[in-house]
């Protein structure tokens, strides 16, 4: 009984360190280009896998209407976000780098649809934990 007890223990614990490492992503995985791509196909496209991955968990987004600007917090857009997973958008979406640092760069998204435009600037940061969303204004044209 004894050894029974042991066996499951070990078992119990190593298939905890497997899922662990499982669950977290990898800071080499977390670059510029994959924050950007992802972040593009969850706005566009409704593709949220690893949207939470890739969002600082001090993000701020800011929405300008008229005169008037609505702050969100990450948990609301994640919700925002799962609402409308695998949604895709019916606009062009393209972005362009605006400012490239070592630490933060600033990347403009446009969203295109046919009477009107969604522009997003999205601030990433080089963080302990890879490249990270930080902050993101939106406003429509």
């Amino acid at each position: 009984m004894k050894a029974f007890k042991s066996i499951l223990a070990t078992l119990l614990l190593l298939s905890l360190i497997i899922t662990s490492g499982y669950a977290k992503v990898d800071k080499e995985s977390l670059t510029m280009d994959y924050a950007i791509k992802t972040y593009i196909g969850a706005v566009s496209q409704g593709k949220v896998k690893g949207i939470e991955d890739i969002l600082d968990r001090n993000v701020k987004f800011t929405l300008a209407q008229g005169s008037k600007v609505i702050n969100y917090n990450r948990a609301d857009m994640i919700s925002s976000m799962k609402v409308s997973e695998n949604i895709n958008q019916n606009c062009k979406t393209d972005y362009s780098i605006i400012e490239k640092g070592d630490a933060q760069s600033i990347v403009k998204v446009t969203m295109t649809y046919e009477n009107f435009s969604k522009v997003n600037y999205v601030t990433i940061s080089n963080t302990d934990e890879g490249w990270k969303i930080t902050n993101v204004s939106s406003v429509f044209n």
